[in-house]
């Protein structure tokens, strides 16, 4: 989980007079629906999509249910009602934002916190539709809300009005579990510490007996094969097709042969040879080699292997097949998963039960058969699809999305038990056609081979991957991606609430004279976060012409808000004003996203380690605080007067949960290239400075957390009222991460006093 700020909120976003529809169940519906209509919404509150209605705007669909089957009955329900309301929806879109939004009321955390019990986790399929939907209907406004169950009601109304209004419409998921407290989820190299910790189970052995299904063939077959080389446990395998004896007529017929063959024996017997039960024999025939074939490769790589034909959608059939194993079974893999492609607006609920059936009541299923004591392993097959969401497949996305919060929760209760739900990229073959192959080249998504998709399974059973929860196997990269909307001709204006960054202590580190002081350099933070937020999928490469007309001081008179107006300047270029309540400018920016260029190199620079200590932050150079003191030595004084080599290294701290950083920028240590223009001032004129203005900004890459890196000043020259200068900050081989250019300081009376009044 990865915690986010506050929304910056776009209160006009939806046209004059907007409809919502409100469906579902549980204890926010009416909430929310009361919170739409104070704001002038007309609102609607039924369980589809009323007959006759002609505008839509908004659904929120409110999931509640407890039970297993309830659960999936309500994933479903709420993915045909999103398929039903989808037309109205994407009609008012091309006036106006319009919207899904489905609710849940879990953790606060989407689910993944493992607080949410086994009967209530599933509903954390939720994001999958979201995000599916998302993909398929760009032009949507589309996300999945999560409520702590200890929020009140009103609370939560408040809550979900804020985000109804996010300016951030990429972001598909959030969860809230107390004002402030907000939270995404995203990809980590290492475990999340929020999820359940892990537990030391030694990997399977030859006294281990692991139920697999789906196992006998495909991938999930090869998966088994790979385990069985390696540790040896004892594998019954649970698949639908039925293993008989082959009959004498397909005796040494290849696979190619067979519809030939079975069309010949069908006419020898009298009977009609339709091409689909000729298909229907073949397809039989080739499935029962391949789970032959199967049990032959785990008994010889030493593996006590036994298949059983049930269906495990059956609950009385999956029971009554694995009784005789039960004492023995400390385990279960499960990969059985079946598809039924189709847009949301298509689905029809025989398929979606299908889907969800075989993934969800398929896993209750086999977990009710065995002894929960006793179970040593479990390993999910989930997918990409879920994690991302991925177009057609919105079924398919919920049921995985249940499946990772539900390794979640039987994680918490099952503390002797290790269990990990594998979010699977796209393997080469499996479910994969030659037309899709084709379709992922184009796209630069690299398939996982069989061999390296099996190391990677066999893998998880080693004690350094106890901790894995819920985990991306893969290329961490979407199957398909929506295409973002453009920013309208007339730009936007986006909210943000101050109340968070004036609480931060990192604010209160950056105090001149006993009063905070919003940084420049996070309100050139706040300029790259806007247009983010304005018009997705636009990457900033710099900012150009950064003016600071008013600023913000936290004292008696600050706002309470900024509203900052996006507006496009060119094909890649977009102006940004941020003003206070009363319209008056406060920052001004213009923010590039061209395509990003490769970082220059600076040469002969001295090297970390070869300089002095600094006392700036002691001898009144510098007012910042602890969590702003980075600068760390002086490397190069710059004898002629125009230029100095610093070293700098400082771990970043998120401003208001992040608010006023943005990609490959932070403005806590980007901060630290604008105290090294005042440490030029204090050096070469003795003078104390505060900076006004950037000409240019350019993000080659990220500053380094908490790792040492190079600040050098240098074409500094007087101006009437300070200094004018360039610093840049590059790693200690001179390689450049991001350049200040035309940095303008000034004088102001007293500021040497109000520098050295400063708390130490």
């Amino acid at each position: 989980m990865t915690g986010i700020p506050a929304p910056d909120q776009v209160p006009d976003a939806y046209r004059d007079g907007a409809v919502a529809l409100v469906t579902g169940a549980g204890d926010l519906r009416e909430p929310c629906a009361e919170a739409l209509r104070s704001r002038g919404w007309a609102v609607h509150i039924d369980d589809a999509v009323p007959e006759g209605l002609d505008r839509l705007d908004l659904v929120v669909d409110c999931l509640e249910a407890t039970g297993h089957d309830a659960q999936a009955t309500a994933l479903g329900d709420a993915l045909l009602r999103a398929g039903q309301a989808q037309p109205l929806l994407e009609t008012a879109s091309r006036e106006a934002r319009a919207g899904y939004l489905v609710v849940t009321r879990l953790d606060g955390r989407l689910g993944l916190s493992g607080t949410a019990t086994e009967d209530r986790a599933l509903l954390g399929g939720a994001p999958g539709l979201a995000k599916t939907l998302a993909v398929e209907a760009p032009d949507l406004y589309c996300r999945a809300v999560d409520f702590a169950p200890e929020l009140d009601p009103a609370a939560c109304a408040e809550l979900f009005l804020a985000e109804v209004h996010d300016a951030e419409t990429a972001l598909t998921e959030v969860g809230l579990a107390a004002p402030g407290e907000r939270y995404t989820v995203g990809l980590a190299a290492e475990p999340d510490g929020t999820l359940p910790g892990g537990v030391e189970v030694a990997p399977p052995g030859a006294d281990d007996l692991l139920v697999v299904t789906g196992g006998a063939r495909g991938v999930t077959a090869a998966c088994a094969t790979g385990l069985a080389r390696a540790h040896r446990p004892g594998l019954l395998l649970l698949g639908r097709t039925p293993l008989a004896d082959e009959p004498d007529w397909a005796d040494g017929v290849a696979e190619d042969g067979l519809r030939a063959a079975a069309a010949a024996e069908l006419k020898r017997t009298g009977a009609k040879p339709t091409p689909r039960e000729v298909e229907r024999i073949a397809r039989d025939l080739t499935g029962q080699r391949e789970i032959r074939r199967t049990l032959a490769d785990l008994r010889e790589a030493g593996s006590e292997a036994e298949y059983l034909a049930v269906d495990i959608t059956d609950e009385n059939a999956v029971r009554e097949a694995l009784a005789p194993y039960r004492e023995r079974i400390t385990g279960v893999v499960h990969g059985a998963g079946v598809l039924a492609d189709g847009l949301v607006k298509d689905k029809q609920a025989a398929e979606v039960q299908r889907v969800l059936g075989t993934k969800v009541t398929g896993l209750r299923h086999v977990l009710g058969a065995v002894p929960r004591e006793q179970m040593r392993h479990v390993m999910l097959f989930s997918s990409v699809a879920g994690f991302f969401g991925n177009r057609g497949q919105s079924d398919y996305a919920m049921a995985n999305e249940a499946l990772n919060r539900w390794a979640c929760a039987l994680r918490r209760r099952d503390r002797h038990t290790r269990v990990t739900s594998i979010n699977w990229g796209a393997w080469a073959g499996g479910m994969v056609t030659p037309e899709l192959e084709k379709m992922f080249a184009e796209r630069g998504i690299t398939l996982i081979g069989l061999e390296e998709g099996v190391g990677h399974f066999v893998e998880q059973f080693d004690a350094e991957r106890g901790g894995d929860t819920v985990c991306v196997v893969g290329p961490d990269t979407p199957l398909s991606e929506a295409e973002p909307a453009p920013l309208p001709d007339d730009g936007l204006v986006l909210h943000r609430d101050l109340s968070p960054t004036a609480a931060d202590s990192v604010i209160a580190d950056h105090a001149i004279g006993g009063a905070p002081v919003l940084p420049a350099a996070a309100a050139i933070g706040g300029a790259l976060g806007a247009v983010r937020r304005a018009a997705p999928g636009a990457e900033a490469s710099g900012v150009s012409g950064f003016a600071v007309y008013k600023g913000v001081v936290f004292d008696d008179d600050a706002p309470t808000r900024l509203s900052m107006a996006v507006r496009p300047t060119g094909a890649a270029s977009y102006d940004v004003v941020m003003a206070d309540d009363a319209g008056r400018p406060r920052y001004r920016a213009g923010v590039r996203t061209e395509a990003k260029t490769a970082p220059p190199q600076l040469r002969g620079l001295p090297q970390p380690g070869s300089g002095e200590p600094v006392p700036y932050y002691e001898d009144g150079t510098l007012f910042h605080g602890p969590s702003l003191r980075g600068i760390t030595e002086l490397l190069d004084p710059g004898d002629g007067g125009s230029g100095l080599v610093l070293t700098a290294r400082l771990g970043d701290s998120r401003i208001a949960a992040g608010a006023w950083h943005a990609d490959r920028y932070s403005p806590v240590l980007a901060d630290l290239l604008l105290q090294a223009v005042l440490v030029w001032a204090r050096v070469h004129r003795g003078e104390a400075v505060l900076p006004t203005g950037v000409e240019e900004v350019d993000l080659f890459d990220a500053l380094p957390d908490d790792e040492p890196f190079l600040l050098a000043v240098d074409g500094a020259e007087p101006t009437a009222g300070g200094v004018r200068c360039t610093v840049t900050a590059c790693t200690p081989d001179g390689r450049v991460l991001q350049r200040f250019g035309g940095v303008e300081a000034v004088r102001s009376p007293g500021l040497d006093t109000k520098f050295l009044a400063q708390p130490k």
